[in-house]
């Protein structure tokens, strides 16, 4: 071989090792180690949190265990004849209270996930693979049941169970469109007052508001307590699961992150136009009612981009852009004949141009929506009216929930015989090894209760500030 070709080979060899010794050196300066990498991975060694409870929500209600699939139970209508006074001789007349029979059809709640067995290997040393990914679908499946519980609708979807914004109708109350601000704690005082007016001063129960909403009402208080000349605020109380929160009057204050309007505005909606009714969707996340769309002028179809981790959308429809009232409520999702997630509901058709916003008899389903089959959909909730911003600040609700499970919204049946988590209402499985992974399920067969409605009240549009 030529001597200067063989010369160059060795050059061109050492500057190549001299590149990617470089390319794993680190470091700069002298001393540097000449086998560290570039690009180090700093994994920090991830510990793994043992969730005893993950919300307040959850620690709150009370679950209730039975073999099937129906809940059965009594609801007491009436209760006996008032006015039991009589001469000291008189026959004594029988009158019984009365009741109906109601059955409740509990709901199925899964979510399946799997981590491979190479990663399990690879990454014991930082972490626990399986087990932290076990703890993020029972960490989302804690989600979904907190969203069920508040905004759950199986009028929109017959494969969810109704929550506390479908069931509470006597004392459901709305501010004016642009909300009002919580100036006062008469209005707190007006929710309570109107739980005791139904016989739910002994009842547990506990206010649901925004974080925000939560230091506002401290702040009242506070307030108050200085001009008695006291320093103290907002008392705590201690419930179910370990956990210290505020109260106000003995009542104690959940704040929950769903129960602000989302920050974000629900996407623009599309019509045809041109007529005289207007309307507005919002949709339902996690993050609780998103504000609703600027209003558009209505066609027979309603057009949206969909919406990530949507429940459900609402549909205010109203003569005018400032005077839309809630008329259907309808699925993020169309499903096969399974009940399997089949695809997403991007519109609403209606039957003609205009819409009767007390019945809401001309909104028609859409594609694939069962749950809406027949053309007529009945909105409860028909006097709600959207949530909007004022002035950069969002309107909000918030919910005296009475946990009573007789007279009140407590109550959660549940069956699940193998249920290891939260009072029972979910159960963790392995399932059977395919190929090279490490599955697992995570089920909850439950419903809430609609036991008795009129102890709990909804008021929507406050704001902050």
């Amino acid at each position: 071989m030529n001597p200067s070709i063989s010369t160059q080979r060795n050059q061109f060899s050492g500057e190549r090792k001299s590149l990617i010794r470089k390319g794993l050196d680190s470091t700069v300066g002298a001393g540097a180690n000449p086998f560290s990498p570039l690009v180090p991975q700093q994994l920090e060694r991830i510990i793994t949190n043992v969730m005893v409870r993950l919300s307040p929500e959850l620690a709150v209600i009370q679950a209730v265990f039975g073999a099937q699939k129906f809940h059965e139970f009594n609801q007491l209508t009436a209760l006996p004849r008032a006015n039991g006074f009589m001469g000291e001789s008189a026959t004594t007349p029988t009158y019984n209270a009365q009741y109906v029979r109601q059955s409740l059809e509990l709901k199925v709640l899964r979510r399946k996930g799997a981590v491979s067995n190479f990663l399990q290997d690879a990454s014991q040393g930082y972490i626990d693979a399986s087990a932290a990914e076990m703890e993020n679908h029972l960490q989302a499946h804690a989600y979904d049941l907190i969203h069920a519980f508040v905004y759950g609708n199986k009028r929109a979807n017959k494969h969810m169970f109704d929550g506390l914004d479908s069931m509470i109708l006597t004392n459901r109350w709305n501010r004016p469109l642009g909300g009002s601000v919580l100036d006062s704690l008469k209005y707190i005082d007006d929710m309570i007052d109107a739980n005791m007016a139904k016989q739910g001063s002994n009842h547990k129960k506990v206010f649901l508001m925004s974080p925000k909403m939560q230091s506002a009402v401290s702040r009242l208080l506070t307030n108050v307590r200085l001009q008695q000349g006291t320093s103290a605020g907002i008392g705590t109380v201690e419930i179910e699961g370990g956990w210290r929160v505020e109260s106000y009057r003995g009542i104690p204050i959940l704040p929950v992150a769903s129960m602000s309007s989302d920050t974000t505005t629900m996407t623009t909606v599309t019509s045809g136009g041109g007529v005289a009714n207007y309307a507005q969707v919002s949709v339902q996340t996690y993050d609780g009612e998103s504000l609703a769309s600027p209003a558009v002028q209505m066609s027979t179809t309603l057009n949206w981009a969909p919406v990530a981790g949507a429940f459900t959308y609402k549909i205010y429809v109203g003569a005018t852009a400032t005077t839309c009232k809630l008329v259907a409520v309808i699925p993020a999702s169309t499903y096969d004949a399974t009940g399997t997630w089949s695809a997403d509901v991007t519109g609403i058709v209606f039957a003609s141009n205009t819409i009767d916003i007390t019945t809401a008899s001309t909104l028609v389903a859409p594609s694939g929506v069962t749950a809406l089959a027949g053309g007529t959909i009945n909105i409860k909730q028909a006097n709600d009216i959207p949530l909007v911003a004022t002035g950069g600040i969002n309107t909000e609700q918030i919910i005296l929930w009475d946990l009573d499970q007789f007279q009140g919204l407590g109550k959660v049946p549940y069956t699940n015989t193998a249920g290891d988590r939260f009072q029972g209402l979910v159960t963790m499985l392995p399932l059977a090894i395919t190929d090279d992974n490490i599955p697992f399920l995570i089920r909850s067969y439950c419903a809430l209760c609609p036991s008795f409605e009129a102890t709990s009240v909804i008021s929507r549009g406050w704001r902050t500030a």
